[in-house]
C-alpha cells in the first residue's frame, strides 16, 4: 500500500447514527476526521424507533442535532394493554418542556440525515461516501487505509462503526461470539397524513395468541408482531397479511407501509474491541435484542466514551493507554443491557395462557388503584437514574463513574440554562462557593488550560463567592449540584461522567486519566 492521498487523526469507517456521532464529537473536538461509508445517502427505511433519556442527552451535544423536533418525539404515553387492545396500566408523562431530555421515539433515516448534514459544516470533518475500506496495514504510529477505489488514507487511528457485518472487525479477524435467536419478529412501518390526536406512544400488548410492541408518533406508525411456529416469513410480511394484521389498528387505506420485514435477534460481542490502532464501537462490537430498546442507544454510548479518548490522544495530552478505558468502561454496560434485554424477550414472547392471565390480572390490579398511575407518571417525568460506570474501570476516587445530571442553573446576572449547554463537549472544573483555580497549583492549572476546560463555581448560599476573570458563577435553584462536606474540587470529563470530587490542594498529578488495571 504505497502513498497516501491523507493525513488525519481518525478514520471512522460507517456513517450510520454511530459513527455520525463519533464523527461530530470527534470534530467538535477539533481532531480531523474522515469518515467513509458504502451509501451515498442515508439508508432510506427506519430501522431503530426508541433511545433513552441517557442517550439524548449525548445527542444534544453533538453538533446538527440541536433541532430534534425534526427526528425524535418524546414518548408521553406508555401502556400495557390486554388481547382486546385495552389498557391495564396507563404511565402519562406530562410536557417535559425546558426539563431535561426524555425517552424518545425517533426516525432513524431522519435522524443520519441531520447528523450528516452537520458534519458537512464541521471543518475537520470529511465524508467520503460511495466508498468501502478494503486494506487495513497498521505501522508505527499510524494505520494505513486503503479504500476500495485505490485511494490510501493515513491515520492515527481507525474506528469501525460498520454494523454487525462489519468489514473492520473482518479485516481484524476479532471473533464475534454470542448466540443467534430463531425466533422471527415481523416488523411494520408505516406513515400517514392523517395528524395523530394522540401523544407519543409505546405499547405493550399482552396477548399470548400473537405477542406484539406498537409504537406511534405524529405521522408513524409502527407494529412488532412475533411470528409463530410454521409461519412463513415471506407470507407474513406479504400485502395481504400485512393489510389483515393492521387493521386490527388502523384503516390500512389510510397509511402507507414504509417497510415491511421478518428479523430474527442476536446476542454477540467480538472477542476485543481494540486491536493496535484499530477499534470497534456499535454493533461492530456488539449486538443485542431489541426488547429494551438499547442496542443503537449503547452504540452511541460507545461513541461518546471514545470521542473525547480519541481526541486527546490524538493533540498528545495523553497516551494511548487512555483508550484502554473504553472498552473496560463500555462492556460491562453492554453485557447487563443484553442480560436484561434477554429477560425482557422471555416476558414479551411468552405464550403461556395462565402466565400472560396472571400479569395482566396484576396490571389490572395496579392501574385500578387510586393515584398509583399518576405516581407512576410523576416519577416517569424525572431524569432516569444515572447510571455509575464501574468502579474496576474509574478507579476508587470520590464520585468517579457517576454522571453530572443536567440541571438547570442560572448564570450569575442571566437566564436559565441547562449545565450541559454551558460545558459543551469540554472537561469541566467545579469548586462550590469559590473559584476552583484558587485550590489548584500550577500543575493542575496547566492541566486545565490544555484541555480548555470550562472553569465553574457554583453558589452556595451564605457564602459570597469571589471569581476571577474566566471564571462564571452559577447559581443551582434545583439543589442538585450538592457542595461537598469538605472542601474539594469535582471534575467532570467530556462524557459528563465524573473523574471524581478530588480534596483540595488539587495537584497536576491528581488530574490523570489512570486506566484501572486488569
Amino acid at each position: 500500500m504505497a502513498g497516501t492521498s491523507d493525513t488525519v487523526d481518525v478514520v471512522v469507517v460507517g456513517c450510520g447514527p454511530v459513527g455520525g456521532v463519533l464523527a461530530a464529537l470527534l470534530g467538535a473536538h477539533g481532531a480531523t476526521v474522515v469518515v467513509v461509508d458504502p451509501n451515498h445517502e442515508p439508508h432510506p427505511l427506519p430501522r431503530a424507533a426508541t433511545l433513552d433519556a441517557e442517550v439524548m442527552r449525548i445527542l444534544g451535544r453533538v453538533p446538527g442535532l440541536h433541532d430534534t423536533g425534526r427526528w425524535a418525539a418524546t414518548v408521553r404515553r406508555s401502556r400495557v394493554l390486554g388481547p382486546d387492545h385495552r389498557p391495564l396500566f396507563t404511565v402519562d408523562v406530562p410536557d417535559p418542556g425546558a426539563a431535561a431530555p426524555q425517552p424518545a421515539l425517533i426516525d432513524q433515516p431522519e435522524l443520519e440525515a441531520a447528523l450528516r448534514a452537520g458534519l458537512s459544516a464541521l471543518p475537520t470533518v470529511a465524508v467520503r461516501t460511495g466508498r468501502s475500506v478494503v486494506e487495513i496495514e497498521q505501522g508505527d504510529g499510524h494505520v494505513r487505509v486503503a479504500l476500495d477505489d485505490g485511494t490510501p488514507v493515513r491515520a492515527g487511528w481507525v474506528v469501525g462503526c460498520d454494523g454487525a457485518s462489519s468489514s473492520v472487525r473482518r479485516l481484524l479477524d476479532l471473533p464475534y461470539d454470542g448466540v443467534s435467536f430463531p425466533q422471527p419478529w415481523l416488523v411494520v412501518d408505516a406513515t400517514t397524513g392523517a395528524d395523530l390526536t394522540a401523544p407519543p406512544t409505546m405499547s405493550f400488548v399482552l396477548d399470548p395468541r400473537r405477542p406484539l410492541v406498537t409504537m406511534s408518533r405524529p405521522g408513524a406508525y409502527r407494529w412488532e408482531w412475533m411470528l409463530l411456529p410454521g409461519e412463513d416469513p415471506e407470507r407474513m410480511a406479504g400485502e395481504a397479511t400485512v393489510r389483515e394484521l393492521i387493521g386490527a389498528w388502523v384503516d390500512p387505506d389510510a397509511v402507507r407501509v414504509r417497510r415491511a420485514a421478518v428479523f430474527t435477534f442476536h446476542a454477540r460481542a467480538a472477542a476485543r474491541w481494540r486491536r493496535g490502532r484499530v477499534l470497534l464501537a456499535g454493533d461492530a462490537a456488539h449486538s443485542m435484542p431489541p426488547f429494551v430498546g438499547q442496542g443503537l442507544g449503547s452504540g452511541i454510548r460507545d461513541a461518546a466514551s471514545l470521542a473525547w479518548r480519541l481526541a486527546q490522544v490524538a493533540r498528545g495530552l495523553d497516551g494511548d493507554d487512555l483508550l484502554d478505558g473504553y472498552e473496560r468502561e463500555r462492556r460491562p454496560d453492554v453485557r447487563a443491557t443484553t442480560r436484561m434485554a434477554l429477560r425482557a424477550g422471555r416476558v414479551v414472547q411468552s405464550r403461556s395462557p395462565v402466565g400472560s392471565a396472571l400479569l395482566r390480572a396484576v396490571l389490572r390490579t395496579a392501574g385500578s388503584v387510586p393515584g398509583l398511575e399518576g405516581f407512576v407518571s410523576r416519577r416517569a417525568q424525572r431524569a432516569q437514574p444515572a447510571r455509575r460506570l464501574p468502579r474496576a474501570a474509574v478507579g476508587s476516587r470520590p464520585d468517579a463513574g457517576r454522571l453530572l445530571p443536567d440541571v438547570r442553573v442560572r448564570v450569575r446576572g442571566g437566564d436559565l440554562v441547562r449545565l450541559d449547554d454551558l460545558l459543551g463537549t469540554r472537561w469541566a472544573v467545579i469548586g462550590y462557593g469559590v473559584d476552583p483555580r484558587s485550590a489548584m497549583d500550577a500543575g493542575a492549572r496547566e492541566w486545565a488550560a490544555a484541555r480548555e476546560a470550562v472553569i465553574l463555581a457554583v453558589a452556595v448560599p451564605g457564602r459570597p463567592v469571589t471569581v476571577d476573570a474566566g471564571c462564571a458563577v452559577v447559581e443551582d435553584p434545583a439543589g442538585a449540584l450538592r457542595p461537598p462536606r469538605r472542601a474539594a474540587v469535582t471534575v467532570v470529563r467530556p462524557d459528563r461522567f465524573l473523574l471524581g470530587t478530588l480534596p483540595v490542594p488539587l495537584r497536576g498529578g491528581d488530574l490523570a486519566v489512570r486506566p484501572a488495571s486488569r
